[in-house]
């Protein structure tokens, strides 16, 4: 009887670690389901890996329950039926896709992407393609410019070599615009050799394209923040226009840089122009911002913005505690202006970002 009951265990465990490893299932035949992950290094990610498992300690069981499904068995999760191109990398979902020194492989760090493909993959029988393009550092005013935005007006001066002040010209912004179509186009182009089991006679769809993005805005001054409602408009509109997809679903991920009670100066005037395209006529039903600020961890921001935004707590006159350190070397990875590197925000921002563009989208059918 205890023979049986063992291998009665070792076959029960063998099953779940299938289940783990093959709940993606095979992708139906049909074109392969495109999304653009567009910004700057939020988008890219700067999460380390190893700080998922802080997801565990949420407060909330279905959201500390989350840490199972990105770490079945203990190892991070993987997809086959969700591939990422990013840079010069494309594979199949799995951490490593976020920041990294050397772009020409995998790194340590997860960006929403993570959650977004898992989440997606989920709602959709066919095979998925997330497209990343998210280099560190750039502004919607100068770098993402989209043509349709034209010139700022007025034109902004830059220096020459000699540091003789002139107006800077056309060929001065858009520069990473040009390079994000230029990517996507020339990733569309060698499907087949960055995936060989891509179908070339199923072929590609694009369906939606995800924008987060900001922070070069909000300390690029007035001039900037002032416009990016504008730019933003144009962005989405020119995009929709190059790929041919006028009805392209589009979402957008609000600034919510060290949380909720950031809520003053610049950065509440950035977030409501982000905010603003819920409320742009023609994006009704096909674009949707959404919140980030909120996905922090409430422990994790009170002491990183203590003295500042958190007033409660005077760290001179109540330093943190040992399990306070503890908990944020569990927790963070980086600095403020990249989410303190909190895997758990990240993984729970791509998870908003694939339930807003499943909204858009309208219902789909039964999950694998």
């Amino acid at each position: 009887m205890k023979k049986s009951f063992s291998l009665f265990v070792a076959l029960l465990g063998v099953s779940f670690l299938t289940a783990a490893t093959a709940s993606a299932g095979q992708p139906e035949k049909g074109p392969v389901k495109v999304y653009i992950l567009a910004g700057q290094s939020n988008m890219d990610g700067q999460a380390d890996i190893a700080t998922i498992d802080f997801l565990g300690e949420d407060p909330d069981p279905a959201r500390a329950a989350l840490l199972k499904v990105f770490k079945p068995n203990g190892k991070p999760m993987t997809r086959s039926d969700v591939w990422v191109t990013s840079d010069d990398v494309s594979d199949e979902l799995q951490p490593g896709f976020g920041g990294r020194k050397d772009y020409s492989k995998l790194g340590h760090n997860i960006g929403p992407e993570y959650g977004f493909g898992y989440y997606m993959g989920e709602a959709s029988k066919q095979q998925i393609l997330l497209i990343k393009y998210a280099p560190g550092g750039q502004s919607l005013y100068q770098n993402f410019r989209p043509p349709s935005a034209g010139m700022p007006n007025p034109v902004p001066m830059k220096s020459l070599p000699d540091k003789t002040k002139v107006p800077m010209v056309a060929e001065d912004f858009g520069g990473q615009y040009r390079g994000m179509i230029e990517y996507v186009h020339s990733v569309l182009k060698d499907l087949k050799k960055r995936f060989p089991a891509y179908d070339e006679k199923a072929g590609y769809e694009i369906s939606g394209f995800v924008w987060f993005q900001g922070f070069n805005d909000l300390v690029g001054g007035q001039q900037c923040i002032g416009e990016y409602a504008k730019n933003l408009t144009c962005l989405i509109k020119d995009v929709r226009k190059e790929f041919n997809k006028p009805d392209m679903k589009v979402v957008v991920g609000v600034i919510g840089v060290n949380g909720v009670q950031n809520e003053i100066g610049k950065m509440k005037d950035l977030r409501d122009a982000m905010r603003s395209m819920n409320t742009v006529p023609e994006f009704k039903g096909n674009v949707k911002a959404i919140e980030s600020a909120s996905l922090l961890d409430p422990r994790v921001v009170a002491l990183k913005t203590a003295g500042w935004l958190n007033k409660d707590r005077d760290l001179k006159a109540n330093p943190m505690t040992d399990a306070e350190k503890a908990m944020l070397s569990r927790a963070t990875s980086n600095m403020g202006f990249h989410y303190y590197g909190e895997g758990r925000f990240f993984i729970l921002l791509g998870k908003a970002m694939a339930e807003a563009m499943q909204e858009l989208t309208g219902p789909t059918p039964a999950a694998k």
